[in-house]
């Protein structure tokens, strides 16, 4: 019974909330002869001043705005398949509350950041 009053207390108001979202790179170059891939982590930084990276856990989505030029999967690393630019995107919800079975719930907006990669 105590388990479960602490996690309902963990999953309640007074948590900080995600004011801003840092992708990192913030701009990276990938050669498509190569197959090369990139990277991209997010870091969120919290109203009460702190910060840390996100994951799927969190709630973290990416996404390529130009998937003809490079895909991104769900750990962040993109793939160049043809020339282009993309912005990539990475979005979490601003607060979240996790539920039994590791399934995500939340009616707070989402907030995002962006990076851009250049296929070359």
């Amino acid at each position: 019974m105590l388990l479960v009053a602490a996690l309902l207390a963990g999953c309640g108001a007074g948590h900080p909330k995600i004011s801003s979202i840092v992708v990192s790179p913030a701009t990276a170059t990938a050669v498509i002869s190569s197959q090369a891939t990139v990277h991209f982590t997010a870091t969120a930084n919290f109203d009460n001043h702190t910060s840390r990276q996100l994951t799927v856990a969190d709630g973290l989505t990416w996404k390529s705005s130009n998937t003809a030029a490079a895909s991104i999967n769900n750990d962040g690393t993109a793939t160049c398949v043809a020339t282009g630019t993309t912005t990539i995107t990475a979005s979490a919800p601003s607060q979240l509350v996790v539920m039994v079975g590791a399934q995500i719930s939340t009616n707070s907006p989402i907030v995002n950041g962006t990076g851009m990669l250049t296929c070359t």
